[in-house]
């Protein structure tokens, strides 16, 4: 939890005390909203699914007037929710060892908590009276999910025309989270454009490079594909 916390709502010198990370590598719960959005345009309904602990719903609520965050884990959404209410939360950086730094996630100044709700489900098996969105936002999802088919076959339902869906991955398939049966058989972007094609239109493709700290010494290095798509 301390670990994703900081992930999501750390300073650049909490992420990247020793100074030697690029500055557009950190903040991807942010970056993945703002670099992927026209953030000038104010968008009605937004789905964050994985929302994890909240940062880029917070980012997602200062142009979207009605913000849904979904995430599987109870935890996760206990503690995004008690952030939305308290705006600050308590939790601690592993430096090394046995050593904690005290420190605490913030709610985001241009964010707006009250557009927000928080909720706890299953990202393969969404209510049938969801609704639909003008922004759909799932980061680093598709490859932690049992049957990702499941959900890549609703999102052309739960967009709304002239909506915008990102997805983003760093196509880490593994047996602990999918079955072989059900990963890619050829590159995942290949993937996506014959799961989301023709009904939505793929609009650009970037790797978008992220730092997961795990203490001061030890670093999670790794490069999603992002996948941005509208609904013509």
């Amino acid at each position: 939890m301390n670990e994703y916390l900081l992930f999501h709502y750390g300073t650049s010198s909490e992420l990247n005390p020793f100074g030697f990370i690029k500055e557009s590598h950190l903040h991807f719960p942010e970056r993945t909203v703002r670099e992927n959005l026209d953030v000038d345009k104010s968008f009605k309904r937004a789905l964050d699914l994985g929302c994890s602990v909240g940062r880029s719903a917070f980012e997602l609520s200062s142009f979207c007037e009605d913000v849904l965050a979904i995430d599987n884990s109870r935890i996760f959404i206990e503690n995004a929710e008690t952030l939305r209410r308290n705006s600050t939360l308590k939790y601690h950086i592993h430096t090394e060892g046995n050593e904690l730094i005290e420190t605490f996630a913030k709610v985001p100044k241009s964010s707006e908590p009250k557009k927000i709700r928080f909720q706890v489900g299953d990202a393969m098996n969404l209510s049938d009276d969801i609704g639909q969105f003008d922004v759909i936002h799932a980061a680093n999802l598709i490859c932690r999910l049992p049957e990702p088919k499941k959900l890549l076959n609703r999102f052309p339902h739960l967009l709304n025309p002239g909506g915008v869906l990102i997805i983003t991955t760093p196509c880490t398939w593994l047996g602990e989270f999918t079955k072989p049966d059900y990963w890619p058989e050829g590159s995942t972007l290949d993937w996506l454009k014959d799961s989301l094609s023709p009904e939505l239109l793929l609009k650009e493709v970037k790797n978008m490079p992220f730092v997961i700290l795990e203490h001061h010494r030890k670093y999670q290095y790794s490069l999603a594909q992002a996948t941005i798509w509208s609904k013509e």
